[in-house]
């Protein structure tokens, strides 16, 4: 199944959160934190919730410092 992946960086004290209000959104985005220190979650999207995520974490970076930084499209098993 193709899936998303967007990186996102939010501050490292974010990342609770960020997890939190995704799992709201139940079954939109999988996420995962690759590296904390650094504030670096990955979003794991079905295409077909990839616009709702954007829409979602635009949304959320004016209320945190939230920075989208890549988006790709790869086979997820």
């Amino acid at each position: 199944m193709d899936t998303y992946c967007v990186r996102v960086r939010v501050e490292r004290h974010d990342i609770g959160l960020l997890c939190s209000l995704m799992a709201g959104y139940e079954g939109v985005a999988i996420v995962r934190t690759v590296d904390p220190q650094q504030g670096l979650v990955e979003l794991l999207i079905a295409p077909a919730f990839h616009t709702t995520v954007v829409d979602i974490m635009q949304s959320l970076s004016q209320e945190m410092p939230l920075c989208l930084l890549a988006a790709e499209v790869g086979d997820m098993l």
